[in-house]
C-alpha cells in the first residue's frame, strides 16, 4: 500500500492545535489509519498522530511489543507512577529528549470499527501512548521540557525550521 501522506515537521501550526473528535469512524477513517501506519513504518516510527500528517483528527497509530494499535479519539483517564525516557519524534528529526511521564496510563478509545477499547499500557508503551495522545491535543514533546533543555536544542530546531 502506498500513501500520499507526509510527515509535517515543526514549526507547522497543525502540531500545536487540538484535533477534532471523530463522531463515527467510517471507511475513510480506516483508510487514513492504514495510510498512517504505512507512513509510520516507512519512516521507522513507533507511533504517529493524525496531525503529524496534516489532519486535525483524533487518530493515532502505534506499533510496539508486537502489537499494532489504530485508535480513534483516545484519551487518558488515569495515570500512575513515573518514568523518564529518551524520546524522539518524527516531526522533530534528529532531536531526542528525556521526558518524564506516567509509568502506567488507562486509555479509553474506539478501534477503527468504532468499538470501545480500554487499554492499560505500562513502561515504554505507556510513554508512546502519552506522546501520541499529546500530539492530538496540540502538545509536542518540546513543550514538556524546561527552558534550558529547549535552549540546548535551539540550533537543531532552527535546522528543522529551515528544512535542512
Amino acid at each position: 500500500m502506498k500513501t500520499k501522506l507526509k510527515i509535517h515537521k515543526w514549526p507547522d501550526k497543525i502540531l500545536t492545535k487540538k484535533s477534532a473528535k471523530i463522531e463515527r469512524p467510517d471507511q475513510d477513517t480506516k483508510d487514513i489509519l492504514d495510510q498512517m501506519y504505512v507512513l509510520m513504518k516507512a519512516t521507522d516510527g513507533v507511533g504517529l498522530a493524525a496531525n503529524q500528517v496534516g489532519l486535525a483528527m483524533q487518530l493515532i497509530v502505534i506499533e510496539a511489543g508486537g502489537e499494532i494499535y489504530k485508535l480513534v479519539n483516545p484519551k487518558i483517564t488515569k495515570r500512575e507512577g513515573s518514568i523518564a525516557l529518551q524520546e524522539g519524534c518524527l516531526s522533530f528529526p534528529g532531536i531526542e529528549l528525556e521526558i518524564k511521564r506516567s509509568h502506567k496510563v488507562f486509555i479509553e478509545a474506539l478501534d477503527q470499527k468504532g468499538k470501545p477499547v480500554s487499554l492499560k499500557p505500562e513502561g515504554v508503551l505507556a510513554v508512546i501512548f502519552q506522546h501520541e495522545i499529546d500530539h492530538i491535543n496540540g502538545v509536542t514533546f518540546i513543550d514538556r521540557v524546561s527552558f534550558w533543555q529547549r535552549l540546548k536544542i535551539s540550533s537543531k530546531l532552527k535546522k528543522i525550521k529551515k528544512g535542512d
